[in-house]
């Protein structure tokens, strides 16, 4: 018996060694280009045996790009000296910035369509460049691995829009300490700008004048951003518009940024108690910063919160406390979330997230305000396609590979060309209506 299980445990072993050689050795040398290209690493990223499946090979169109930029430095020397250098510069600095954001690096580009189910369909797109690489801004503004995507638990029932991420501040400003001088340099024809230290230098100088420690205040950010937008079903205002006043649910929104101290939120307070307006309290590892109601269309008490590791500026402190109070109900929790959400990664560097109310939000007061009584053929029918939208969920993931984009979204296809008809026959009476308006009185 001990035998027989030991030989079916080498078979397994054994069979599952050789499809792991066969889909990393055997499948990939099928068909390959006489190029060298990174067909393989990009499709593998993406759904297969969905509707739509696309691929190009991006370092050919970065070589193209590279020849466009030399041709047009060539003809720019063909200019008369007075013109010459505004062209050149200008050329110069597309140049500066194609290779500093990390263009120049990208070597593929993917995209795939697959039905989840009937009615809720998954898109990816790949942004690839090759190991080693991936050194311009867009490669790393962003962490280096996924990671749980545990700020969506944050999110109180109700939020309509949301938005979060890694986001390196660490390297856009060491990006930004790159470039700038060199734009200053250009800019002003001088064949050196200040250096990069010196460039750190006066920013950290402008902020201690500020009385901001800049060193502190980096070690203080812990690298994640986000903001939302709850809507109260419950509750209604009434904001101004050009026709009449539009009833939306109660809006609320919020800054989300992750700490790994107190320092901010003490900064903030110093500067701000100093103004004699806000209120400090501390409860239960809650600590608020709280302004006096201001008048508004809607509801609106700012508050500045802190609980562990997350600060959130509010626009009123009952949303703080959702935010914060892990036992106030969770979108995530919600069946419309979970069915939008349905099959996507659940770990990355960022995601995002659009309710079907938003879209639905936004025909209404097109409707109410723009329509008016003599709605336009387009019109209406860009109305009825927002008020059919059903909303997304996206997912962003970054690796050492680049980037892949994970989208959820309920958009038939179908419906794209009556939107471009609708887009068309809009563009076509606005065209109209400008053409039959009465020509202004001679001055």
């Amino acid at each position: 018996m001990k035998k027989s299980l030991l030989l079916i445990l080498c078979g397994l072993l054994a069979g599952a060694a050789a499809a792991w050689a066969v889909m990393n050795f055997v499948v990939p040398g099928w068909k390959r280009s006489a190029v060298d290209n990174t067909y393989w690493p990009v499709v593998s990223r993406l759904d297969q045996g969905g509707e739509a499946l696309a691929y190009f090979h991006a370092e050919e169109v970065v070589r193209a790009a590279r020849e466009l930029l030399a041709g047009l430095a060539r003809n720019v020397a063909a200019l008369p000296e007075e013109r010459r250098p505004q062209a050149l510069q200008g050329l110069d600095m597309l140049d500066m910035m194609f290779a500093e954001y990390g263009l120049d690096e990208l070597s593929g580009v993917g995209f795939s369509s697959i039905a989840v189910r009937p009615g809720l369909h998954r898109v990816r797109a790949v942004f690839h460049h090759r190991p080693g690489r991936g050194q311009g801004l867009v490669w790393n503004m962003m962490g280096p691995a996924p990671r749980p995507l545990d700020e969506l638990d944050m999110l109180p029932q109700g939020t309509a829009l949301a938005f979060a991420s890694d986001y390196n501040l660490f390297q856009l400003i060491e990006w930004m300490s790159r470039i700038v001088p060199k734009v200053v340099a250009k800019g002003s024809g001088a064949s050196t700008g200040p250096t990069p230290e010196q460039a750190m230098a006066m920013m950290k100088a402008g902020m201690q004048a500020a009385g901001i420690d800049a060193d502190r205040l980096f070690k203080s950010y812990g690298g994640r951003l986000g903001f939302l937008l709850a809507l109260d079903a419950e509750k209604r205002v009434s904001l101004p518009a050009k026709g009449k006043p539009v009833s939306i649910p109660e809006p609320s929104l919020a800054l989300l940024v992750r700490v790994n101290d107190n320092y901010l939120f003490d900064t903030l307070k110093a500067k701000l108690a100093a103004m004699g307006q806000p209120k400090v309290s501390e409860e239960k590892g809650l600590k608020k910063i709280a302004f006096p109601a201001l008048p508004a269309p809607f509801p609106l008490a700012p508050v500045i919160a802190q609980k562990g590791e997350w600060l959130v500026a509010c626009s009123r402190p009952a949303l703080a406390e959702a935010i914060l109070n892990q036992g106030s109900p969770r979108l995530a929790r919600s069946a419309d979330f979970k069915a939008m959400a349905d099959k996507l990664p659940r770990s990355g560097n960022g995601f995002g997230y659009v309710s079907s109310l938003l879209p639905r939000l936004l025909g209404q007061v097109l409707r109410e305000n723009v329509a008016g009584s003599s709605t336009s053929a387009g019109l209406a029918k860009i109305i009825s396609f927002l008020e059919k939208c059903k909303g997304f969920c996206q997912v962003w993931e970054n690796s050492d590979q680049g980037l892949v984009y994970t989208i959820n979204h309920g958009f038939e296809i179908s419906s794209l060309p009556g939107l471009i008809e609708a887009i068309v026959e809009l563009a076509a009476e606005r065209s109209k209506a400008c053409t039959a308006a009465p020509a202004p009185p001679p001055a």
